[in-house]
């Protein structure tokens, strides 16, 4: 499962520098094209600025899809928690060590049914 994280990361590493620098410098040879048919400096700092917005655009929806499990991971164990502590404020007097140390996973059931 380590080996498994170690190689999912450095997936991401490379897959961060790809999605980088290919449009970095993709968008700069099309500029310094640009700016040898034209002999304008300012396409090739407009095509340079495009690269590194798509650069950067890229770079988020990578990482975005990469930890979304993640988060929503985290989410369901935030509301798992949170609705833990309403129950535990509403039944004060039941013991509830064994759910907060992991050994059981659900909530306490209810005497009452109607509540």
């Amino acid at each position: 499962m380590k080996d498994r994280k170690v190689l999912r990361s450095f997936v991401m590493i490379s897959q961060i520098g790809i999605t980088m620098l290919v449009p970095i410098f993709l968008c700069t040879a099309i500029g310094v094209w640009l700016n040898r048919q034209f002999d304008n400096v300012y396409l090739f700092l407009l095509m340079l600025l495009i690269g590194i917005g798509a650069a950067f655009r890229s770079l988020f929806i990578l990482t975005k899809s990469f930890y979304e499990k993640d988060m929503k991971r985290e989410h369901e164990q935030t509301a798992y928690l949170e609705g833990l502590k309403t129950y535990r404020q509403k039944h004060p007097d039941e013991d509830f060590s064994d759910v907060m140390e992991g050994k059981k996973k659900r909530y306490p059931e209810h005497k009452n049914p109607h509540f």
